[in-house]
């Protein structure tokens, strides 16, 4: 099992999709790695929502594991609001009524009867 600090491979601010895209690209596939936050000073909804989409979403799925480690509160709230977010599946109602436009000029004239 590889024991990671993310700051030595990022930065102690997790700011965006891309960085965990580029963590993930510096972790050897089929290994288990425990991910430790213990350095990490802030990271954004973006960062904590990839990273959640890419190691820690359906962990059913894989022959290894992953596991996180001196998670500070506040992402660890994050990350348990973010892991509440992921599992919604958005359907439309039967009853809604949806409306068609062939072209962007029906939708602007229809748009400019509703009123808001």
């Amino acid at each position: 099992m590889a024991l990671i600090d993310i700051t030595s491979i990022l930065s102690p601010d997790l700011t965006s999709r891309e960085s965990a895209r580029r963590l993930a690209s510096c972790i050897p596939s089929e290994t288990d790695v425990v991910f430790d936050f213990r350095n990490v000073k802030f990271a954004t909804r973006c960062f904590i929502d990839e990273f959640y989409n890419l190691f820690l979403k359906s962990p059913s799925d894989r022959s290894y594991s992953i596991q996180i480690t001196n998670v500070p509160e506040d992402i660890n709230t994050m990350i348990e609001t973010v892991s509440k977010t992921q599992n919604r599946v958005k359907t439309i109602p039967e009853t809604a009524h949806v409306k068609s436009f062939a072209t962007v000029d029906e939708f602007c004239q229809y748009m400019s009867g509703v009123a808001f």
